[in-house]
């Protein structure tokens, strides 16, 4: 069967950006094999479209409790209608790309739920769904890479003079860039501007509003190798925001000095006439592939360099496809095509993910590839900066709409190389001065509390973990709802001198009688002592909670090996044990329990 058209849609949902760029990863190789059609947000694509659509790939991301991403909530319920017939979307063939985290319970969770939707509504699946995993060594790309060449691959049964064979080899500018060399900004004006909301844009989903930050102060101790930062936003009167516990707070950072600094002396060491004042004209090439509205005035470099661009980010294989292009130096343009090739997936690893190698390390390593480097090479050369999520750490009570606290662990460690490597935006929100302006967004959180004020809640949140939980505990204060025999907090930190964040507000609710406090220091002996062993010592009391008075369970904080271990001490420690359940049996509980919406999972 040949189709009498070479339309393809590519749609995608993204709540960190991630799928719209491995959207537009695959927008190029669309292009290179000559297919048309628009790349989207799901909610963006005039869905009375879809029934006429012959061939579309699904790219999306999943949010919270296993929630579909807010620029594909309208598109999903609209697919959901239930007068939709079984045959709907008979004429299409498709593919759908989930890109997840199997550290999360509902991993991929909205991709399965599409692949089904649409099979329902009688689509045909070109292949099966594609369950990309952030775990794996090779993030996304282990599967994204083998199953889009699939895909194209099944394409050809429709488009028989279409070849996948030059999928690697050109290179697919997103959009036409050029300079303005203008002399008359050279003293800066204006270089300190939010690219995104200057001119009063708005993302169409985003309510987005003008902080100040009133407040950042450290809550570990000087001597602590950790520093985690309480910081306070305030707004203005007639700007109030609105929240409720388990909220998210977005925000996007900026690259450091030193950072933008190093770029533009990578551009002049080698002679390319580059300048932080220059401008950059950003104009449609592709039908499409629209410019987005803040690149539709033209930016200095400067401000691309601090706001877009990711300076900080890990170099994907396409970074070193896009250096091979312009090396002139056999060398180098020979193991730049090697770190970019599937067979040099491992070496890929070993220089650049595992290591933590940034693209500007890599440009002083390439330094022979970087001096041939263009404004179109170097534009499509950098990944963006994308938007940092954290949970709230305030009540909006008790500020009457007028102040969001969050609270942030600083991210710096070592890898085999001798620099420190340095999250990018923890450290911005780490040197942020009080009366600095930022520009923020909340978000409906994926935790939902009881309505019932007097059901207990037994809330674990080891290190920053606590944030969330420290929201809902001012919530019930404030509203005096806030009850010993309601509120169990399980924290867990290293010292309890050093980084019990904090302190004294939660002993004196403790006082107060408003708050149970169960505490693990894991390093104030020489036993380690964590949440789940605070869990084994009070579990009969959890069990009580749990099974008689329908207690509730939240757990909040790091993603790599909390959340299990606490999972199996409430499995064996409290279900087993105290309720006298043999382990399928308890398993079988906990899963219940979950299902139920009375175990909740927040983690990073």
């Amino acid at each position: 069967m040949m189709s009498d058209t070479n339309r393809l849609i590519v749609l995608y949902g993204s709540q960190t950006f991630t799928a719209q760029e491995v959207a537009e990863r695959i927008w190029r190789k669309t292009k290179i094999l000559r297919f048309k059609g628009p790349v989207q947000a799901m909610d963006d694509y005039p869905i009375s479209r879809l029934i006429q659509e012959e061939f579309a790939l699904f790219v999306c991301a999943t949010t919270g409790q296993g929630d579909e991403p807010d620029n594909m909530k309208k598109f999903w319920k609209f697919l959901l209608r239930k007068n939709l017939p079984a045959n709907s979307l008979v004429k299409m063939k498709f593919g759908v790309i989930a890109l997840g985290d199997s550290s999360y319970s509902k991993f991929n969770f909205v991709g399965k739920k599409l692949h089904k939707r649409l099979i329902q509504l009688g689509a045909t699946p070109l292949l099966n769904i594609a369950l990309c995993d952030y775990q794996h060594d090779l993030g996304h790309d282990a599967v994204l890479i083998p199953w889009t060449k699939e895909f194209f691959i099944k394409m050809q049964d429709y488009f028989p003079n279409q070849t996948t064979n030059t999928l690697n080899t050109q290179f697919i500018p997103r959009w036409q860039v050029s300079l303005i060399k203008n002399e008359d900004c050279q003293n800066g004006h204006n270089l300190n501007k939010d690219i995104y909301y200057a001119n009063g844009l708005r993302d169409n989903f985003l309510n987005t509003h003008h902080l100040e930050v009133e407040q950042n102060s450290r809550t570990t101790h000087d001597t602590h190798f950790q520093d985690v930062r309480l910081i306070t936003f305030r707004t203005t009167e007639d700007d109030k925001v609105d929240y409720s516990p388990g909220d998210i707070f977005n925000i996007r950072p900026r690259n450091s000095d030193e950072d933008i600094n190093d770029l533009f002396d990578i551009f002049d060491s080698h002679n390319i006439d580059i300048k932080p004042h220059y401008r950059l004209l950003v104009q449609e090439c592709h039908d499409d592939m629209p410019v987005p509205d803040f690149l539709k005035e033209p930016l200095t470099l400067y401000e691309l360099a601090e706001q877009y661009w990711d300076l900080r980010a890990y170099p994907t294989q396409y970074v070193f496809s896009l250096l091979a292009l312009v090396s002139d130096d056999k060398l180098e343009r020979d193991k730049c095509m090697e770190l970019s090739s599937p067979e040099g997936q491992e070496d890929w690893l070993n220089y650049s993910r595992r290591p933590k190698r940034t693209v500007l390390e890599v440009l002083h390593d390439f330094h022979k590839s970087t001096s041939k480097l263009t404004i179109e090479i170097i534009f499509e050369l950098f990944c963006t900066i994308k938007p940092r999520s954290f949970s709230i750490a305030s009540s909006c009570l008790t500020s009457r709409g007028t102040r969001i606290d969050i609270l942030v662990a600083v991210v710096k460690y070592y890898s085999k190389l001798k620099k420190p490597r340095l999250g990018l935006a923890s450290n911005w929100l780490k040197c942020l001065r009080v009366g600095d302006k930022v520009y923020g967004w909340i978000k409906m959180g994926s935790l939902k509390f009881p309505t019932d004020t007097k059901t207990p809640q037994i809330l674990i949140g080891p290190g920053t973990g606590l944030a969330p939980f420290r929201s809902l505990i001012q919530d019930m204060a404030y509203k005096g709802l806030a009850h010993k025999d309601v509120l169990h907090l399980f924290f867990g930190c290293r010292y309890e001198h050093k980084d019990f964040h904090c302190r004294e507000e939660l002993l004196r609710l403790v006082e107060e009688e408003k708050l149970s406090l169960y505490c693990a220091f894991s390093r104030d002996q020489e036993d380690k002592i964590y949440v789940q062993h605070k869990i084994k010592e009070y579990s009969q009391d959890l069990w009580h909670l749990i099974n008689d008075k329908g207690a509730y369970i939240y757990i909040s904080g790091n993603a790599k090996n909390m959340p299990d271990n606490v999972r199996e001490a409430f499995i064996e420690d409290v279900f087993s044990k105290e309720g006298k359940l043999d382990l399928d049996q308890a398993k079988a509980m906990l899963a219940s329990i979950e299902r139920d919406g009375r175990l909740q999972v927040e983690t990073w």
